[in-house]
């Protein structure tokens, strides 16, 4: 079910973000106002209904899979893609994926840190593009020059990717997962990588962690990483990954997957771009990635002024040091790396 003032948030035209959360039937809401999903979803509601939220799909669960979770023991329904009216399947879930559409990147955000600090799983952010002319779309999509890195071109621009110093040149298909270059978090981590690479750290592998579009492990690849995991949970967009890497002639050393294995080899750097709460509860594995002789680095972004004590103390015992700091207009960038010196400063 959706709520919202229209059946389809796209109505009030213009592009969407979504905001896809796995939801436990028993989940804590915040601020007494108490227990399951649908209590959640008036909270959202009332958190959130003045600050961007569009509307609310609160799932599906067809006869395949209801069968698959124990519900029923046969898919032979009427019609498989509607439970029987007396059944409420998604309601049965023990955990269920809802779906969140906002008008803006920053307050999809927002909910984001919300949702997963009231207990609920960050399962993807990604933007959709409104129905319309697609060489009106395309028009609104400039090559974005990122201080400290190079350019990032639409991946419909001619010409091939390239490296050089701070001048590099990349492809990306806008739309197709979080990251196309123009926010400040994904330029942070552009600037940082370009960075290490330019004091000539090594970085035969990379791991990038919620890939997104790819853009950060494509940026890796193309500054010379001879292997890179683009590890993004969100399979609707590991194909966009791949084309994003093949446009960038980089498809033979990115490697896109679902999830991180703990027995994965260590890495020259780690890079995460995504929300606070997620790289705190993360930050064993994160750091247990990093290679520690000689000691790698990582990059980590997503983080508000709010959330850099926290953030970086998660890390800082883990890794044996004090991070960087790197900002962008209101956001920060935390960078490990042995000859990165503690402290804030600008981004080029």
């Amino acid at each position: 079910m959706e709520r919202g003032q229209s059946d389809d948030p796209h109505d009030a035209g213009g592009d969407t973000w979504v905001l896809d959360l796995a939801v436990a039937d028993d989940v804590i809401v915040p601020d007494g106002c108490g227990t399951g999903r649908e209590a959640l979803i008036e909270w959202l509601w009332g958190t959130l209904g003045d600050d961007g939220l569009a509307g609310i799909f609160e799932g599906a669960v067809d006869a395949e899979a209801a069968v698959a979770a124990g519900l029923i023991e046969s898919p032979r329904v009427l019609d498989a893609a509607e439970a029987p009216a007396d059944r409420d399947w998604v309601a049965d879930m023990p955990t269920a994926t809802i779906s969140c559409w906002f008008a803006t990147e920053p307050a999809a955000r927002q909910a984001a840190a919300l949702a997963v600090a009231a207990g609920c799983g960050l399962v993807s952010l990604r933007q959709e593009r409104a129905a319309a002319d697609v060489a009106s779309w395309r028009d609104a999509f400039a090559p974005i020059v990122v201080p400290g890195f190079g350019v990032v071109h639409p991946a419909w621009d001619e010409g091939p990717a390239r490296a050089a110093a701070h001048e590099c040149t990349i492809f990306i298909e806008p739309g197709a997962g979080f990251g196309t270059g123009l926010h400040e978090t994904t330029q942070l981590c552009l600037a940082a990588i370009a960075g290490l690479v330019g004091q000539g750290r090594r970085l035969d592998r990379v791991l990038d962690v919620g890939a997104g579009s790819g853009i950060l492990a494509i940026a890796a690849a193309v500054l010379g990483a001879t292997h890179v995991d683009a590890v993004e949970i969100d399979p609707r967009v590991h194909a966009a990954i791949r084309g994003n890497a093949a446009r960038n002639g980089v498809a033979d050393r990115v490697v896109v997957s679902g999830r991180l294995s703990a027995d994965t080899p260590p890495y020259d750097l780690v890079v995460a771009n995504i929300v606070a709460d997620v790289l705190v509860a993360h930050a064993p594995l994160l750091a247990a990635a990093v290679r520690r002789e000689p000691r790698g680095g990582l990059v980590l972004s997503g983080l508000l002024d709010h959330d850099m004590a926290r953030v970086a103390a998660a890390f800082a015992g883990l890794l044996d040091g004090l991070p960087a700091v790197t900002r962008r207009g209101d956001w920060r960038c935390l960078v490990f790396a042995p000859a990165a010196a503690a402290g804030e400063r600008p981004c080029p």
